[in-house]
This record gives C-alpha cells, sequence and structure tokens, in this order.
C-alpha cells in the first residue's frame, strides 16, 4: 500500500499517522507541491488532494475517514481498542477531532479568501465552534498518557493545525490538561516525525 501526503496537511498527517500505528507495511510517497501539471494524484483520482491511499490492489482511495478505517479494517482493528465501550470513547474523541479540524480548515480559508471580503460571521461562527472543541478536547484528554488510535491522532493533529493557522486562538490558555497530553503524545516518535515545519 502507499499513502499519498504533503507534509503541511493535517489531513494527510492523520492517514501517516494512522499508517505508522497499524503495523501495516505501507509507503509513504510525497506528492508536494500539490499545485503543479503533473500532480500524480490527478491520474489516481478526481480529487487531487491529500491524503490518497493506494491498495495493494490498485484501488485509490480519498477522504480521511475513509482512508483510516480502511487502515484499521487492514490491520485487524489496531487503531481501536477491542473495549466496545472503548472504543464509543475513541469514536467520540475523533468525531470531536474532525469537527475542529474541519472548523479550523474552513476558518482559515475564509480568512485567507482572496476575491471579496471574507465574511466575519462566518468566522466568528466557527471561531466558536472551535473553542467549544478545545474545551471538549481538554475533558476528554487531560490525565490521558499518550497513545495512538483514531481519536487521538485526530486531536494532535487539529491542535497541531490551529498552532500553525489559528495561534490566535490561544488554545493552551486555560486548558492545561489538554497541552500536557498534547506536549506527551510528541515523545511518541510518530508523532514527532510527522510534525510539519512551517
Amino acid at each position: 500500500m502507499k499513502v499519498f501526503f504533503t507534509g503541511n496537511s493535517p489531513y494527510a498527517r492523520r492517514a501517516r499517522l494512522a499508517a505508522r500505528a497499524s503495523g501495516l507495511k505501507i509507503e509513504e510517497v510525497d506528492v508536494a507541491p500539490l499545485v503543479r501539471p503533473d500532480q500524480p494524484l490527478l491520474q489516481k483520482g478526481p480529487g487531487g488532494k491529500v491524503p490518497g491511499l493506494e491498495t495493494d490492489s490498485g484501488v485509490y482511495l480519498c477522504e480521511t475517514l475513509v482512508i483510516t478505517n480502511y487502515i484499521n479494517q487492514k490491520s485487524g482493528g489496531a487503531l481501536l481498542p477491542g473495549d466496545a465501550a472503548a472504543q464509543e470513547s475513541v469514536l467520540a474523541l475523533e468525531s470531536v477531532a474532525s469537527l475542529l479540524l474541519d472548523s479550523l480548515f474552513g476558518r482559515s480559508h475564509e480568512k485567507r479568501r482572496e476575491e471579496g471580503d471574507p465574511s466575519p460571521a462566518f468566522i466568528a461562527k466557527e471561531a466558536g465552534r472551535a473553542g467549544r472543541c478545545y474545551d471538549a478536547l481538554n475533558g476528554m484528554l487531560a490525565g490521558q498518557k499518550p497513545a495512538l488510535n483514531v481519536g487521538t491522532i485526530a486531536a494532535v493533529t487539529a491542535l497541531g493545525y490551529a498552532d500553525w493557522r489559528m495561534a490566535e486562538d490561544n488554545w493552551r490558555g486555560g486548558r492545561d490538561g489538554l497541552a500536557a497530553w498534547f506536549d506527551a503524545m510528541h515523545t511518541l516518535p510518530a508523532v514527532a516525525e510527522t510534525k510539519p515545519v512551517f
């Protein structure tokens, strides 16, 4: 299998971390920069974006949640705990972290819009949503030990993206438990090695 990525994409980082945590043999292929006429991803599917996953049978998958779910299935469930209640907790974490990342991504693009003025209402709405997500993640992750599963992978990549694109959110402020967890996660080699350099 091959996972296609660019170094600054938080979505692609999720796929890379899932690949590394799965125990499967998955090659990582850097396709940066995405904006070029010979972009290889356009030969594989219509999206032309990362992440992408080429399966061993040659099928091409796009979209982060599809890819991480596929990797989890192929690994025999390595990215989810075996206990049903624990699985639900991890999936709840993944859902909040996914919501946060999508909110941050949308707000970042709105703020950098080249045509027309950014929408203050949209920016304010998404800033409020992000704040609620930070608080929820603080409650879910404060005091937790570093580990890789679909939930923690989603959370560490979303918070890393917040550091880059939304430093003004100051997500660490008043959330010492979440900040400590985030720092502890970066003691894991896979997390440290995939940290974007902006």
